[in-house]
């Protein structure tokens, strides 16, 4: 049996997790007591933390420069009935589709967003893979109260780094509705010379089809009472009909999917339905261009849970960036894309309607669409099936990548070395981040910090760090703000503490993050 070590303060977890599911998850393994108090982070003095609220906050924006250019952009938290391939669903959305509007900016543009909360239950937005200042991160209670009901929030951020990004509800299983949507932050230094620039938003898709994201999640563990987002699409309590839990509990009893490449067991979740840019492969938004076209993809997995194996039928792909950063052009047919991470891929297009697949790895289901030539006619039946042979091909792992040099983070001795272990509760459907170091993940401003994550469960992690990005020296440096830890390994991270508040840091499969799988990272003075 694994031994756990000392987990984070209680409070400090429900502070900065604002998700009680997690909490109550922890307290069932006894975990719940403090482990260090706060004279212990800093040996012994207490130390004084920088809140989101304090000056630092906007002198770190302010250093890295506004170029003057506003982005105005209003959404809209609201039940909605979305179509489906015929199917129609009520659920939660920004905009009447089951995703988002995709929204663009160029680099150091300030992006003012107005969030409308139409819904019955509070809700937050973070910005996936920006650099943002602590108070726009949108993690509830921590760096600003949760709109509630009828309420609005503006935020109000320069946008410093260019690259594929993403934003979604980070209130409960919220994003595991239609609460998502792409980012793109274009850089006027792009040098990829793409002739059409397109995004492919992926997602595994739950609501509606007979039961909810908190059905789902008390299928995998009773004790969790379903998170804060509610139940079905109107925003009701987190109370189940004999349906959504019958149709649950056949969700997570199918068996666990199992990946090589990712290490064994795979998800717990048997989605019935995937999409690309909130379509299902029965009816696919197609992608246009001239035959001989370069053709930028922007690959964003939104999913929940699913990790995704993507490929183009007839075509190989050259990927140029991950997480929105430039990496060193690298060929291959297909490559596996963790929740939350992101791809940008080149093809030429050849003459002709080829197939787009990202089948679930490690167990059956897809989501597909189509990229055509100007010159071809339409597929006469889109929903070609998950199988295209360069899946099946040169498989890209993301320990091959490597960062460009203009992206590389300087070589430098970490300041503070942190070690931290991912666990899980037995067989139980609880999660949590653990060890000495678990609790008082410190910093001060202008530190290089090193964080070794210990996988010691039988599943891997997409591990995301809020506000930061980072180095992962055994890949070469590459440049990433979530990264998959394998079960049975360890790996580490490395960045620099440029932006100062309190942040999150959390495995981003949303089920383990409700169930516990999450600490938080302090600036001190």
């Amino acid at each position: 049996m694994t031994r756990f070590g000392p987990t984070l303060d209680r409070r400090r977890f429900l502070r900065i997790g604002s998700l009680g599911a997690g909490a109550v998850g922890l307290g069932a393994l006894g975990l719940g007591t403090a482990s260090c108090s706060s004279a212990d982070a800093t040996g012994g003095t207490p130390p004084e933390y920088i809140s989101p609220t304090d000056p630092e906050i906007l002198a770190a924006e302010a250093a890295r420069g506004w170029n003057g250019r506003k982005v105005p952009v209003a959404l809209t938290a609201a039940v909605t009935t979305v179509d489906l391939g015929g199917r129609f669903v009520d659920t939660w959305s920004y905009g009447g589709r089951a995703v988002a509007p995709e929204l663009r900016a160029s680099v150091r543009d300030k992006l003012l967003v107005s969030v409308r909360n139409d819904l019955a239950v509070d809700t937050t937005l973070h910005w996936h893979g920006i650099r943002i200042r602590n108070d726009m991160d949108g993690a509830a209670p921590v760096t600003q109260d949760p709109i509630g009901p009828g309420g609005d929030f503006l935020y109000d951020f320069v946008v410093p780094d260019p690259g594929t990004h993403w934003y979604h509800s980070h209130s409960g299983l919220q994003a595991d509705r239609g609460l998502f949507g792409a980012l793109v932050v274009e850089d006027p230094e792009d040098t990829s010379g793409a002739d059409v620039d397109a995004v492919l938003v992926l997602d595994d898709w739950v609501d509606g089809l007979g039961t909810t994201p908190e059905a789902v999640l008390t299928a995998l563990n009773p004790a969790i009472s379903g998170g804060h987002a509610g139940h079905g699409g109107g925003g009701a309590p987190a109370e189940h009909t004999a349906e959504d839990q019958s149709v649950a509990r056949a969700l997570v009893s199918g068996g666990h999917g199992s990946s090589v490449p990712l290490g064994g067991m795979t998800q717990h979740i048997g989605y019935p339905l995937h999409l690309i840019n909130g379509r299902p492969p029965n009816d696919p938004e197609v992608v246009t261009a001239a035959p001989g076209n370069r053709v930028r993809l922007r690959i964003v997995n939104a999913a929940a849970e699913t990790p995704y194996r993507f490929a183009v039928a007839g075509h190989e792909l050259t990927v140029v960036a991950a997480d929105g950063f430039d990496c060193e052009p690298t060929a291959t047919d297909t490559l596996i894309i963790g929740m939350a991470q992101r791809y940008d891929v080149l093809l030429t297009l050849k003459s002709g309607a080829w197939p787009i697949v990202a089948t679930v790895e490690g167990r059956d289901g897809y989501a597909s669409t189509v990229i055509r030539s100007h010159d071809a006619a339409p597929l006469p039946n889109p929903d070609i099936g998950g199988a295209v042979p360069e899946l099946t091909g040169r498989l890209l792992a993301e320990s091959e990548l490597r960062p460009v040099d203009t992206v590389r983070l300087n070589s430098r001795t970490a300041d503070r070395d942190y070690r931290v272990e991912l666990i899980q509760a037995g067989d139980r459907y609880v999660w949590g981040m653990a060890g000495p170091d678990a609790g008082k993940l410190v910093m001060r401003q202008g530190e290089r910090i090193r964080i070794t994550m210990v996988n010691n469960t039988t599943m891997w992690h997409p591990m995301h760090t809020h506000g930061h990005t980072f180095a992962v020296p055994d890949y070469g440096g590459l440049r990433r703000d979530t990264v998959n830890v394998l079960p049975g390994t360890e790996l580490a991270i490395e960045f620099d503490a440029d932006n100062p508040g309190e942040w999150m840091f959390h495995c981003h499969n949303a089920y383990h993050f409700e169930a516990g799988m999450t600490a938080n990272l302090r600036y001190i003075r």
